[in-house]
């Protein structure tokens, strides 16, 4: 085969991933709810609401940080703590909420994405736990320690309420983050 053949097939190939900078703006609307009733108020289905708790709970059950003994446990999350089994030995905090993700887009419903337990520290502050899915799998941890790509990050949302963020291609919010077309002067 010929080089410029070749070539263009390159090209080609390449094309949708250039086309799909142009598409239109999506909307990321991410919610720390503290109960189901809360996420139904703000606006989502009975049916996302249940979906979302059901698959924070599972997260929460298989990979809430776990401690030997309710003092370690007590010293991230103060009184907010339980213990997993009766007599099992193994201490994990309350699940405090979850984070309810969606992707919105233009002439389309919400498009349910994920939830994850959020937990309250000793301090008061609001932590979720997610799944760093750019790791290989996602494992349960021990002694608070993540593993497996379970990772926690601090909740910047309001209990019980909803933002939305966008996402868009090659146009102003890339150039914004990348600094060309900015003036730098005084």
């Amino acid at each position: 085969m010929k080089r410029s053949r070749r070539l263009a097939l390159i090209a080609i190939g390449q094309m949708p991933v250039l086309l799909a900078g142009c598409a239109e703006e999506e909307k990321l609307r991410q919610g720390f709810y503290t109960s189901i009733e809360a996420c139904r108020s703000d606006g989502n289905s009975a049916e996302v609401c249940d979906k979302a708790l059901k698959a924070a709970a599972d997260a929460h059950a298989n990979a809430s940080p776990k401690y030997a003994s309710r003092e370690q446990c007590v010293q991230d999350y103060g009184d907010l703590c339980t213990e997993r089994a009766q007599g099992g030995g193994v201490w994990m905090p309350l699940m405090a909420g979850f984070m309810l993700s969606q992707m919105l887009g233009a002439n389309r419903s919400p498009a349910y994405v994920d939830a994850n337990p959020v937990y309250r520290d000793r301090a008061g502050r609001y932590n979720e736990r997610f799944c760093d899915r750019g790791d290989v799998g996602c494992g349960s941890s021990s002694g608070g320690a993540s593993y497996g790509g379970w990772r926690q990050r601090p909740v910047d949302i309001a209990p019980n309420r909803a933002i939305t963020t966008t996402r868009a291609g090659f146009g102003r919010s890339s150039s914004e983050r990348s600094g060309w077309g900015r003036s730098f002067g005084g």
